[in-house]
């Protein structure tokens, strides 16, 4: 029976390739969709979402609220156990714009935008954090059957990418 023999610069290739493969995993990369560690210092906060995005897409705002609990650990609008910390987001209303459009006349292209501004209270030395974005491009469809589904996809996708930049910058060690 013969063996497979891997000469000695091929070797040391393979071993800098496996060294290099592991390498983001030491760095804390995490892949998108795996989960990662829910931030300590949110543990025991609230979460209040407001304004007007959460009154007009409530929908959305339960998604928004669910997944930043699970990703930084806060609890709900109730109350938490440390009754000082105080996490606000102001959400403002969904936006709708047109990018681009057919030399018909008939809409092509939109962005869904959304706008959110996280607000921290109750314990001294809390930074001020910015507005984060949420954007999602979609072409609308000419048939009218669809058009409101795809917004809905559309508005969807906005709401996740503003719940990871959320969780972005409030990871984000803070002295």
């Amino acid at each position: 029976m013969r063996f497979f023999v891997v000469p000695e610069g091929r070797r040391f290739l393979m071993s800098l390739f496996v060294a290099l493969a592991w390498l983001p995993a030491a760095c804390g990369y995490h892949f998108p969709g795996s989960t990662p560690q829910t931030e300590s210092r949110w543990q025991n906060a609230t979460l209040h979402i407001v304004g007007k995005g959460a009154e007009q897409k409530p929908q959305l705002t339960f998604m928004l609220r669910d997944r930043l609990q699970a990703r930084l650990g806060f609890n709900g609008a109730v109350g938490g156990t440390s009754p000082g910390l105080v996490v606000k987001l102001f959400l403002d209303p969904m936006e709708r714009s047109l990018i681009t459009e057919d030399r018909a006349g008939r809409a092509n292209l939109f962005r869904m935008t959304l706008r959110a501004r996280p607000v921290a209270e109750g314990e001294k030395g809390l930074p001020a954090y910015p507005v984060v974005h949420g954007t999602a491009s979609y072409y609308e469809p000419y048939i009218s059957t669809s058009v409101q589904a795809t917004q809905q996809r559309a508005e969807t996708e906005a709401m996740e990418q503003l719940a990871d930049t959320l969780v972005a910058v409030l990871s984000t060690p803070f002295q």
